[in-house]
Order: C-alpha cells, then sequence, then structure tokens
C-alpha cells in the first residue's frame, strides 16, 4: 500500500479521525506483513508498546513526548553497544616466566 501524502493524511485525520486511524493501523500492518517474518514479532511488540503509550498519554503531544523519548532511549542503547565494541581490546599477555631455584636452607 502507497503511503499517501501528508497533506492527505491532515485532512483525513481533521475531516475522518475514526478513518485516519483505521488507514494508520493498515498501513502499520501493511508495512509489518512486507517485514522479514524474523521481525514480525519484535515489530509487533514494538508496535504494541506504541500504542499503550498513545492511549495512555491524554494528548497527542504528550504521547508524541513519550514515544520520541522511546527512540532516544533506543538510539542511545545502540550507540552505547557500538562504542562498547569498537574500544580496542588490549592484546593478551605472553606468559613469560623463569623458574627461580630456591635451596635449602642448611640445617645446623
Amino acid at each position: 500500500m502507497d503511503m499517501p501524502a501528508f497533506d492527505e493524511l491532515r485532512e483525513l485525520a481533521q475531516r475522518d479521525p475514526i478513518g485516519f486511524e483505521a488507514l494508520r493501523a493498515e498501513l502499520i500492518e501493511d508495512f509489518i506483513q512486507r517485514s522479514p517474518e524474523s521481525s514480525q514479532r519484535r515489530l509487533r511488540g514494538l508496535q504494541f508498546v506504541i500504542d499503550a503509550r498513545r492511549r495512555t498519554a491524554g494528548s497527542p503531544m504528550k504521547a508524541m513526548m513519550l514515544i520520541q523519548t522511546m527512540m532516544y532511549d533506543s538510539l542511545y542503547s545502540l550507540q552505547q553497544a557500538l562504542l562498547f565494541q569498537s574500544q580496542p581490546v588490549a592484546p593478551p599477555i605472553e606468559a613469560s616466566s623463569r623458574v627461580l631455584p630456591f635451596r635449602r636452607p642448611a640445617l645446623h
């Protein structure tokens, strides 16, 4: 399914909010269906969390802020993982040892 232009979506949201929500759900489902099967479960879980945040937010602005925070947290976690992986690991120190002979002290 093709994504409608922004102005069309805005007009639909103002004129028919229920129709807009139905189209939104249909576009999301279409995207998930076209994604690799190995990603679909994770995408559905993420969409569930996003929908829950939208329902409990109280206003569209609050919902946007909550979802934006989720996005930034995820991006920060990814950045930290990449930084951690890119730090050079010290090469292992070769064990080189010399055995020292110990003499028993003479007993008197």
